[in-house]
């Protein structure tokens, strides 16, 4: 197994605290899939699903046709450090550019940021992906 860490260094920012929009980007060539991870801050005001509305409104304005299947719960991690999620697939297209994507958001433990992971492909998603897909999001770890 293969295990990516997302936080490989530490600054000293002396007093200044930015927010965290990280973005990382996993690329698996033999599949033709991403797996992105981005974060951002929410607003103390707001809960996770308006978070994820937010997040889906600014999609909508950047993409072409959208279609998105209904939130459901989901869980990220295993065991007793799994977080509650909400998961969606989503098809859209950038241009011409079709992309078809599985996505779950959550708040990040101990904080108010929201962490999206996306699973997408050119093309729709094989069983192999999905289960790819599945895989990745039982074994995630917070740290």
């Amino acid at each position: 197994m293969t295990e990516y860490l997302t936080h490989d260094l530490i600054l000293n920012l002396g007093e200044e605290a930015p927010e965290d929009l990280t973005l990382n980007m996993l690329r698996f060539r033999a599949r033709d899939t991403t797996l992105v991870m981005a974060r951002s801050p929410v607003a103390n005001d707001k809960t996770l699903d308006q978070a994820i509305e937010d997040q889906l409104r600014m999609l909508r304005k950047k993409s072409g046709a959208m279609t998105i299947t209904p939130t459901k719960i989901a869980r990220l991690g295993g065991g007793e450090h799994s977080v509650e999620a909400r998961e969606m697939a989503i098809e859209f297209k950038v241009g011409d550019k079709p992309n078809f994507q599985l996505q779950a958001a959550c708040m990040i433990p101990g904080q108010h940021r929201l962490l999206v992971i996306n699973y997408s492909k050119p093309s729709p998603l094989s069983s192999d992906d999905i289960e790819h897909w599945r895989a990745i999001k039982q074994e995630l770890r917070f740290t």
